[in-house]
């Protein structure tokens, strides 16, 4: 019997910067629940949490990571900040950076810089420089980007490079 690898994905943002918009470009027919997501494929039971907070509430985020650490299993469990690739919110998260590697230990940390069909919005390159973490630019109200946003995904569970122990 073949035994599926468990994912647990936490997608963190200001509201309105795309993380439903995200977890609906993956699996239009993801199921909520409450301020989760199951989402299955062949060989991995993905768990999404997302997660609205304002310029990342320390008190907030460490209630969640409490949770979504004891529910996670450790080294198969990603934070994704989600951005709406604005100058003030990627100045917000280049802030945090420190504390979500220390409230989240033993996860590797992304940022999905959503919201690329606008305009004034910052690159990929930039994001990167300024966090130093891994970036994906996308648009997710754009169907096509699907592709790259798994391959993206695929790409944090497989690689360890990120990872801070």
């Amino acid at each position: 019997m073949h035994t599926k690898k468990q994912i647990s994905l936490a997608l963190i943002g200001e509201p309105r910067v795309g993380k439903t918009t995200i977890v609906k470009l993956l699996d239009e027919d993801a199921r909520s629940r409450g301020t989760t997501y199951q989402i299955e494929t062949e060989d991995i039971s993905y768990t999404i949490w997302e997660l609205q907070t304002s310029s990342i509430e320390p008190q907030r985020l460490e209630v969640f990571a409490t949770s979504f650490l004891k529910s996670s299993p450790t080294f198969n469990r990603f934070v994704i900040i989600v951005t709406d690739s604005a100058i003030e919110d990627v100045n917000k998260i280049k802030y945090s950076v420190k504390f979500l590697r220390r409230t989240f230990p033993y996860t590797r940390l992304a940022i999905i810089a959503n919201k690329q069909d606008l305009e004034e919005r910052i690159s990929k390159r930039r994001i990167e420089k300024m966090t130093k973490l891994p970036t994906l630019e996308l648009s997710a109200i754009k169907q096509f980007h699907r592709g790259r946003l798994v391959d993206f995904i695929s790409y944090l569970i497989d690689d360890d490079s990120g990872l801070e122990l």
